[in-house]
């Protein structure tokens, strides 16, 4: 004979479950790690997640984990504003929990807890293992090697508009009393969340394509689960191989990021970085109305030793002018006493000289000659100086000394012969 089965209802077989577990497990709480994969939340305040585990991409488990409402309230007084950072898809989390079977809704737990010293632990683990990773690789070195300009005029801003540190930058820069203009240029970003790291890089790329004199990256503060992004290693890889100079302002008060530790230079808060820009562009002002002022008084100096200078070169002018005209006044009357001297010297020789030349014609004048006893012999009124121009029987005057008279020649004889 075979033996009647025994058929129980879906509802008795999980109540049976139900109760086998809470006979097991009673009131007992478990500490659990699991990875959020989905959150949903209900109008009344519910919490609904759905925990995974895995491994090497494998999922070894899975399970449904409710937060009630009155458990909502108190972790999220807790966790204050960490609250969402904390309880998001992707996050791993410890939380305190309890075993439940519904038999309508099935297996879950029940959380009353969440641990947020584990989470704070798993970020300073990461943090340190990338600041591990860049000292090693030198990227903390590379855009600190990048020169930044005497005067940052062309800012590239990296953060989310309408937070209190994005504000508090612009405005500092913007409004300084100094009257200083200067050209920004945002790039918005989300610095907080998921997908800030990856939207950060993006916007510092965007940036380092631009022509400016710096980026600067800013957020209002926060907690540390807030300035995670911060810490992320593609974002430190991405400030190192950026072209531009980046200068950080967080916003933490203690500590320090991964960013600021790869950045050129870091701030605590953005109104720091402000200080920052505008102190470097008054640096350069004060430096350059130094000059001016130096340069106006050794102008005024050179001006009045070379005013000094013409002052006595036009005294010394005038009286060289008065001492050589003196001088050459002097020599031009010695040179005319002496003129007058030679020239009555020279006068009285060509005096002399010309008497004598008188004396001489007067020794050598015909008349003079005739009367020591020579006469002119003439023919047709004209002299005869040679015996070659006579002829025997041509008649021939001469002159003596008181008269003359006529002759006939009647012999010619020439001397020799």
């Amino acid at each position: 004979m075979t033996r009647e089965k025994k058929v129980y209802t879906l509802y008795q077989l999980n109540r049976s479950i139900k109760n086998a577990l809470e006979t097991k497990a009673g009131e007992s709480g478990f500490w659990v790690k699991a990875e959020i994969a989905q959150i949903t939340r209900s109008k009344t305040g519910h919490v609904y997640i759905d925990f995974v585990e895995e491994r090497n991409g494998v999922r070894k488990a899975a399970i449904r984990g409710t937060i009630w409402s009155s458990a909502m309230r108190l972790i999220s007084s807790e966790l204050g504003s960490d609250t969402d950072n904390i309880i998001s898809i992707g996050s791993e989390i410890v939380f305190l929990c309890r075993v439940t079977f519904h038999e309508v809704f099935g297996l879950s737990l029940s959380i009353s807890e969440i641990d947020l010293s584990f989470m704070l632990g798993e970020l300073e683990k990461r943090k340190k293992e990338t600041i591990d990773h860049i000292n090693k690789e030198g990227i903390d070195k590379l855009n600190k090697a990048k020169p930044l300009p005497r005067v940052i005029h062309k800012i590239a801003l990296i953060g989310s508009p309408g937070t209190s540190g994005f504000r508090d930058f612009a405005h500092h820069v913007i409004h300084n009393e100094w009257k200083f203009r200067f050209d920004i240029e945002v790039y918005s970003a989300p610095v907080q969340g998921l997908e800030a790291a990856s939207n950060i890089i993006k916007a510092i790329k965007q940036a380092d394509d631009s022509t400016s004199d710096a980026i600067v990256l800013v957020r209002g503060g926060g907690s540390p689960l807030d300035l995670d992004c911060f810490n992320d290693l593609n974002l430190a890889i991405a400030i190192g191989n950026c072209k531009t100079p980046i200068l950080t302002g967080i916003g933490h008060e203690t500590d320090t990021c991964v960013a600021d530790i790869v950045a050129h230079k870091y701030f605590k808060t953005p109104t720091d970085v402000g200080d920052f820009v505008v102190e470097r562009a008054i640096s350069f002002a004060s430096l350059l109305i130094e000059i001016a002022t130096k340069v106006g008084s050794r102008s005024q100096s050179i001006i009045f030793r070379e005013h000094s200078l013409l002052d006595k070169s036009r005294l010394g002018l005038r009286e060289f002018s008065t001492n050589l005209l003196t001088s050459k006044r002097t020599v031009l009357n010695q040179i005319s006493i002496d003129l007058k001297r030679d020239y009555s010297r020279l006068l009285e020789k060509k005096k002399e000289a010309i008497s004598n030349f008188k004396n001489t014609i007067q020794l050598l004048h015909p008349q003079n000659t005739l009367k020591r006893g020579y006469s002119v012999v003439k023919s047709n009124g004209v002299s005869i100086s040679s015996i070659n121009d006579l002829a025997v029987n041509s008649k021939v005057d001469v002159q003596l000394s008181d008269g003359q008279f006529e002759a006939t020649i009647n012999e010619i004889k020439s001397d020799g012969k």
